[in-house]
């Protein structure tokens, strides 16, 4: 039977808008944290997703929300991305948060991720350095997985995304701890009915 040593535990990175984080997010964490070799899921909001023109709830909000979602073992949330205040491509996050984190070696997406992913600055300099954890539902295309040099992909069948909450579906997957101030929020902030 192998076992992994402390030498060789990963840190994975889970970066995303969290507009807003849900329960699918925890999830992932959880997933992520069971394979064998990672240790530590460090999750960082964005300020403002480089493939984005806006976000519907701030920085600061969002980076709220998502200390207390993932206060759980095994996870930290940084706010290397919130506190630079602006667009920070994945590179320089990775880049940061390696003199932190010394066995960070993967990077969790979602598959919707994958189509546009030769696009990311300095993709192939990421790919080189890092393992992908893919996550997503259903089938993914193989050609869009070989893109990638190292990966590993985790099947989910949670049918939720931040964007179907903003538009006032999926209530049900926000945390107990979180969801009435953030039907609250979205309310306020579009004047509709979350």
């Amino acid at each position: 039977m192998c076992t992994f040593g402390k030498s060789n535990m990963k840190t994975a990175l889970f970066g995303g808008s969290f507009d807003p984080p849900h329960v699918g997010h925890l999830e992932i964490v959880r997933r992520v944290l069971n394979l064998p070799d990672i240790e530590r899921v460090v999750v960082v909001p964005a300020w403002l997703n480089p493939f984005k023109s806006t976000s519907c709830a701030d920085a600061e909000t969002r980076l709220r929300w998502c200390r207390e979602l993932f206060d759980m073992e095994g996870v930290e949330v940084d706010d290397f991305e919130v506190a630079s205040g602006r667009r920070v491509y994945t590179v320089e996050t990775v880049r940061e948060l390696k003199r932190k984190y010394p066995s960070l070696s993967a990077i969790v997406i979602g598959s919707d991720n994958l189509k546009d992913i030769g696009k990311w600055r300095d993709f192939e300099k990421l790919d080189a350095q890092m393992e992908w954890i893919v996550v997503g539902r259903g089938e993914v295309a193989r050609h869009e997985l070989e893109r990638l040099g190292r990966y590993r992909y985790i099947e989910m069948d949670i049918p939720v995304s931040s964007s179907r909450i903003r538009a006032g579906g999926g209530r049900e997957y926000l945390d107990k701890r979180l969801a009435a101030e953030i039907e609250e929020y979205y309310n306020n902030d579009s004047g509709e009915n979350i």
